[in-house]
């Protein structure tokens, strides 16, 4: 089920019927959540919502069991049970293909024939997500951070909520448990939630959608066919494609939890304002760079042990994030140009010049943002042989009209203001607005869907993050 479909707005209307009815009856309430999480979730592939449930009983288990003991050895193997059972569904899943074809291809290399014999698994959508958050839950309650919950219904709800079930952001148990234990129910700024999700949603269905469609998707095609300003506007423009499609679906997902009663930290803040890789990394998919620091970073060591093995687990936390987005060699080098880029920054401080003045500042943003897009060349392309294409293509005609119309330019500028113009937290105008009557406030925000749809091309795309 899509945000930006009509399917999701009944769906979506019927739900906060529901909740506006059960707000006085916290249990009855939260099962029609979670009835309605995995109806949401089941609308793509009900087959699916077996491993959700699988991911479920077993961290519930082994977070109570963790918690229950003090015997060292009992509590890392229920903790590697946890891990194991995760990690285990994510790599059959979603790397089961990756691995089969590259030792096949290791074989080839030596002279050894041998079948593909692709499995030719169907991806689960989001279990890249949940499963993540289901394993902060057992590996906080290990390190004695966070004490496990005794109700099954609310870990459930906790690990199958639908706004960010299928593509994020990343919500921490601790985060998520304490505001569902408050039994408070209540809207939490219907004002903010009603921009998040318009402004979300303008993201995807204008800014995104017309992007790759129009410029994007034809260049990445046939990058030969192109001219060299051309393919340059493309990765221009896959960058703001990514950016609108992936923070677009976050902020409708907050916008959403927003309505039920939840308060989500914000997933991205102008990433492509960083000054360094570092900074990027602040800003982008925020949910889950503090994941991998927190989880996977800190766990091999963090900065502890050197500088050599600090960047071993720089080099190896970016690596395996560049691998968790996909199964394919594009994703493990797009980690590697990130990891290489953060650890050049700490070896060398001032790598990339003075920030003091305005033009250092500028200077720095704008070698940071065409790093990210050297590795977003990477992050697109369907294998390496296209990656090297594109930047082949660059080399191409610098002086033919290149064949984008005055719509695709305007909202490059669009994407770039986005970077630039900060939303800030002043709403006065906004606050106005959702002063007006309801029916009124109903048939702006009616408007202004029909207007995204007219706007964006037909059809619905699915968000970019869903194949991850």
């Amino acid at each position: 089920m899509l945000f930006p479909t009509i399917t999701f707005a009944v769906f979506l209307a019927l739900v906060l019927a529901v909740h506006t009815l059960l707000l006085e009856r916290p249990t009855a309430w939260k099962a029609s959540m979670l009835v309605a999480s995995y109806v949401f979730y089941g609308w793509w592939d009900w087959r699916f919502l077996s491993l959700i449930w699988v991911s479920t009983i077993v961290d519930f288990i082994a977070g109570r069991a963790i918690h229950a003991t003090d015997d060292a050895r009992l509590r890392r193997l229920w903790l590697c049970c946890s891990l194991g059972t995760n990690l285990g569904m994510l790599g059959f899943f979603k790397y089961a293909d990756f691995f089969v074809d590259s030792f096949v291809e290791l074989l080839a290399g030596l002279g050894v024939e041998a079948s593909t014999g692709t499995l030719g698994f169907i991806l689960p959508v989001g279990i890249s997500f949940y499963t993540f958050q289901t394993m902060s839950y057992s590996i906080d309650i290990h390190r004695r951070v966070l004490e496990p919950t005794d109700r099954l219904l609310d870990f459930a709800l906790f690990v199958g909520f639908f706004p960010q079930l299928v593509a994020g952001p990343i919500v921490r148990a601790r985060d998520f448990l304490t505001q569902l234990a408050t039994d408070d129910r209540a809207p939490i700024d219907t004002g903010l939630a009603t921009k998040l999700i318009l402004g979300g949603l303008f993201k995807k269905m204008v800014l995104a959608d017309i992007l790759g469609a129009e410029l994007v998707d034809g260049v990445f095609a046939n990058p030969g066919g192109a001219t060299g300003l051309e393919v340059l506007l493309a990765i221009y423009g896959y960058a703001f494609q990514i950016y609108g499609d992936f923070s677009g679906y976050s902020d409708i997902a907050i916008g959403i939890a927003l309505l039920l009663g939840f308060r989500f930290p914000m997933n991205f803040n102008q990433p492509y304002r960083a000054l360094s890789l570092q900074d990027f990394w602040r800003r982008w998919h925020i949910s889950l760079s503090s994941w991998l620091r927190d989880y996977l970073y800190i766990g091999l060591g963090g900065s502890r042990g050197g500088r050599g093995r600090t960047a071993r687990n720089i080099l190896a936390t970016m690596l395996l994030g560049g691998l968790w987005h996909g199964a394919g060699w594009t994703f493990v080098l797009w980690g590697v140009i990130h990891g290489l880029g953060l650890v050049a920054e700490r070896a060398i401080p001032g790598l990339l010049g003075g920030k003091s003045t305005l033009v250092g500042k500028a200077f720095r943003t704008l070698l940071t943002f065409h790093v990210v897009c050297a590795g977003w060349v990477f992050f697109r392309a369907v294998d390496l042989g296209r990656a090297v294409e594109v930047f082949e293509a660059l080399g191409g005609s610098w002086t033919s009209a290149p064949a984008v119309d005055l719509g695709v330019f305007l909202l490059l500028l669009v994407g770039a203001a986005t970077q630039v113009v900060s939303a800030g937290t002043g709403r006065s105008w906004w606050d106005r607005v959702t002063r007006l009557p309801v029916p009124l406030q109903a048939v702006g925000v009616t408007v202004a869907v029909l207007v995204f749809d007219l706007l964006g091309p037909s059809g619905v795309k699915p968000f970019l993050y869903f194949k991850f």
